[in-house]
């Protein structure tokens, strides 16, 4: 009985063993299949992932590349257009003034890297200037042989000159690629002169050198960006690599790199999870594919943060004009707009640029910041508020009232400028011009709304900076001249229309002249003669004084060559003042005519003194300080104090034609006018009486010592060529001595007084 139980038991122990091995063996295959299954879709699935990645990153370095070759073509043949269509460039290329040439232009190009290489050739295909950067050691007529110029014409055959076409291309040059842009050199203000198949061509040269690709690839994470010379290979090609031809079509090379791999990197973060999921079971696996959800989370909420990013302004949190413009083409404000429910409102703010000027730009975007608060602070609940630019913002207002409500929120954005801001413990006065428009039932889109509170906006910032002023249609006419005068004056600054007139200065004891007053004029082709009243301030406001002030000091240099003895006062905007760059710049243009400071007399107003008194004290020692002369204009119209002339170093004080016109008239001119003659000489500063109109105002300041007089009593502001045939008459006369007979009617001709 116990042996059998034993056999038994023994028997049905190995029978247990062998079915049990078996299911085990069946657990474990079926568990190794599972795990092999979910570890192998899980590897396919990322290569698949990282291939994609891989393709997708290929494509975009692919546009990015060609992008920046586009972007240098556009650079170059920008470049070649605003040096090409010049008339004071045409008429030196003309009369080979190669000196001339290298100093407006060749010297811009090449010294400052604009480009490699410039040359110059007529027709003929004969080389007649030339430029290169003196570190490239390369000889342009070697590289513009007679066949490179042949094919360089034939690229630029049918320009449309009048538009200022420019066409580019690439040839291959020893071991470079050099890239080039071609125009005519052309008077354009004169092209209806010429017959354009006579003009010259102007060609700029930029290599494609290691370091400018090196730059270029570190732009786009791209680490071995570079041009491989000769026929590119198939594989090349068909990679969709840049291929470079020449002007013939030929290719001459291509734009290679080492293909970025990003999927690379994911595999190498996820591998190794696999492979432990492999040795600890499915269940690592199931964790992986969790974490591959969470990466795919993440990509996904950066996605949403570059897109929330590219709507944003960084600097306040407030959309960007991007943003708003998205926001004003939604159904939402396109139905409002059209249902008489939309308010727009535009807001340009002042007095950034003192904050810039005094503490710097840090302390310019904390005021910006500032600003952006205070004013977020007047609009109602879902209000659409934008930083449209550096210091414009936008607001749009839906509702049924939105007049009532664009109103009170216009008006309630100029007063959030009644108190100072406190920047970097300093007090900051700012003011805001504020237009606001409402659809009122028209049918109106939301830009066009936009529009017509930017107009409003316009003529507040002109006429009313502390009143909101709501879009009228009469403001049409009075805003778009002013645009129009603003384009216009930019195109008349290129094209040097701007011209200097000139107004004596005479010792008022025997008329001898003594200097000349620089006077802008502008006798436009679209408005005919324009008031300085009117354009100067347009100037201030778009930048354009800058270009204004130097063009009139390089003509002073040219001109004063003229009249040896004399110096010319020439008028300095705050505006121009307030450029960091202002004395080196009018030193430079100085010293490059050969000529001293010494020559010259730079005019102020007060309103740099009053409202930035550091910075205008910092700005006139360092012109003082260079040797030129200042003076300060119009004194006594303004906020004229005895302090003012001491704490600043001016030499001469000019008394405003104001004071001069009621001189003879009543009792109080003529005591003010003793009393600035006899400050000026208190003070050791010569004094010069502007508007002097007639004889008995002359001999009044005469008899007070007024040491200079101005005005049109001895001329109006004449052209150079004009005051020549006036100094000459002046001099000659100059020592007939006062008495018997007006000494004007002796010295000065009718003509000449106009």
């Amino acid at each position: 009985m116990v042996d059998l139980t034993a056999e038994t038991v023994g028997q049905g122990r190995d029978r247990f063993q062998m079915m049990r091995n078996p299911l085990a063996g069946h657990i474990t295959l079926q568990a190794a299949i599972r795990i092999l299954m979910t570890v192998v879709t899980v590897v396919l699935a990322t290569l698949w992932m990282a291939h994609k990645q891989n393709e997708q990153a290929q494509k975009a370095t692919l546009t990015m590349v060609g992008g920046g070759l586009d972007a240098w073509e556009d650079h170059v043949k920008a470049f070649t257009r605003d040096y090409a269509l010049w008339d004071a460039g045409y008429d030196a290329y003309v009369a080979g003034d190669k000196t001339w040439l290298y100093e407006n232009i060749g010297a811009g190009i090449t010294e400052t890297e604009v480009a490699d290489i410039i040359v110059m050739f007529g027709q003929d295909g004969k080389i007649t200037y030339e430029s290169v950067r003196e570190e490239l050691n390369a000889v342009p007529s070697q590289i513009f042989t007679p066949e490179v110029v042949g094919q360089i014409q034939d690229l630029a055959k049918d320009i449309n000159v009048a538009d200022g076409e420019q066409r580019s291309g690439y040839l291959r040059s020893g071991n470079d690629v050099l890239m080039i842009a071609v125009a005519h050199i052309t008077p354009i203000s004169r092209l209806a002169e010429f017959d354009t198949t006579t003009l010259p061509y102007m060609v700029l040269g930029l290599y494609l050198n290691r370091d400018r690709l090196d730059d270029l690839g570190q732009k786009f994470l791209i680490d071995d960006l570079h041009l491989e010379l000769g026929a590119p290979a198939r594989e090349i090609v068909e990679a969709g690599f840049s291929v470079i031809s020449n002007m013939s079509g030929q290719p001459i090379g291509a734009m290679t790199w080492s293909p970025p791999t990003p999927g690379f990197a994911v595999l190498r973060n996820v591998f190794l999870p696999l492979t432990g999921g492999i040795l600890l079971s499915c269940l690592f696996a199931i964790g992986t594919a969790f974490r591959t959800r969470s990466i795919a989370a993440k990509l996904a909420a950066n996605e949403a943060a570059a897109v929330t990013a590219a709507r944003r302004d960084n600097l306040t949190g407030l959309i960007n004009r991007y943003g708003f413009n998205e926001a004003l083409d939604s159904p939402e404000f396109r139905e409002a707009s059209e249902a008489g429910e939309l308010g727009m409102i535009y807001i340009d703010i002042n007095g950034f640029k003192a904050v810039n000027d005094s503490i710097g730009h840090h302390g310019g975007d904390e005021l910006v910041k500032l600003v952006a608060t205070r004013l977020k602070a007047t609009l109602p609940p879902g209000t659409a508020f934008a930083r449209i630019g550096g210091d414009e913002f936008a607001a749009a207002l839906l509702g049924k009232n939105s007049n009532e409500t664009a109103s009170g929120s216009a008006a309630a954005m100029v007063h959030a400028f009644d108190e100072p801001f406190t920047v970097a413990g300093f007090e900051f006065h700012a003011t805001a011009a504020v237009g606001y428009a409402v659809s009122g039932g028209q049918r109106l889109s939301p830009p066009e709304l936009l529009c017509r509170a930017d107009l409003a906006m316009y003529l507040a910032k002109n006429v009313a900076e502390r009143e909101a002023l709501v879009y009228h249609p009469t403001m049409e006419t009075g805003a778009l001249e002013k645009k129009q005068v603003e384009a216009a004056l930019r195109r008349a600054v290129e094209a040097e229309e701007i011209k200097v007139f000139y107004q004596p200065v005479v010792r008022a004891t025997d008329m001898a002249v003594v200097g000349l007053e620089a006077l802008v004029r502008w006798n436009s082709k679209e408005f005919g003669n324009v008031s300085p009243a009117l354009f100067i301030p347009v100037a201030e406001d778009t930048g354009l004084i800058d270009d204004i002030g130097r063009f009139v000091m390089r003509q002073a240099c040219i001109d004063i060559a003229r009249w040896p003895g004399l110096k010319i006062a020439i008028n300095v905007s705050p505006v121009q003042l307030r450029d960091p760059n202002f004395a080196a710049d009018m030193t430079a243009i100085v010293q490059r005519h050969g000529l001293s400071p010494h020559q010259f007399e730079l005019e102020l107003t007060e309103g740099i003194l009053v409202n930035n008194p550091t910075i205008a004290k910092r700005r006139l020692a360092t012109l003082k300080e260079l040797g030129f002369i200042l003076s300060l204009d119009d004194f006594g119209t303004g906020f004229s104090s005895i302090g003012y002339l001491r704490q600043f170093p001016f030499d001469i004080l000019k008394v405003d034609r104001s004071f001069v016109r009621d001189i003879g008239l009543n009792a109080t001119a003529n005591a003010l006018i003793q009393s600035l003659v006899s400050l000026g000489d208190a003070m050791n500063l010569s004094v010069i009486a502007e508007g002097i109109e007639n004889e008995d105002q002359l001999k009044l300041l005469r008899l007070v010592q007024c040491e200079y007089v101005q005005g049109f009593l001895i001329s109006r502001p004449v052209p150079a060529t004009e005051i020549d045939a006036l100094l000459a008459t002046l001099n000659d006369k100059r020592q007939v001595r006062i008495g018997g007979g007006s000494i004007v009617e002796q010295v000065i001709p009718a003509a000449a007084r106009g």
